[in-house]
């Protein structure tokens, strides 16, 4: 938040929620296929990429 601030010192609290909602769910996909861990559970690691980028985009009113 430090670092935030002086870029953008306007930016509200729900802005900073929404980036950090944002980066925390790209972050856990990626992390999850790094080390391994999606192998297991899906046959199509590309597609559910996919799905979760289109329902991430749903989800913040953009049509895809």
């Amino acid at each position: 938040m430090d670092k935030l601030r002086p870029a953008f010192p306007d930016l509200p609290p729900a802005g900073v929620a929404l980036a950090l909602r944002i980066w925390g769910h790209l972050h856990g996909l990626v992390s999850l296929e790094i080390y391994g861990h999606l192998r297991t559970q899906t046959i199509s690691r590309d597609k559910l990429f996919r799905e979760e980028l289109a329902q991430l985009i749903r989800s913040l009113g953009i049509d895809s």
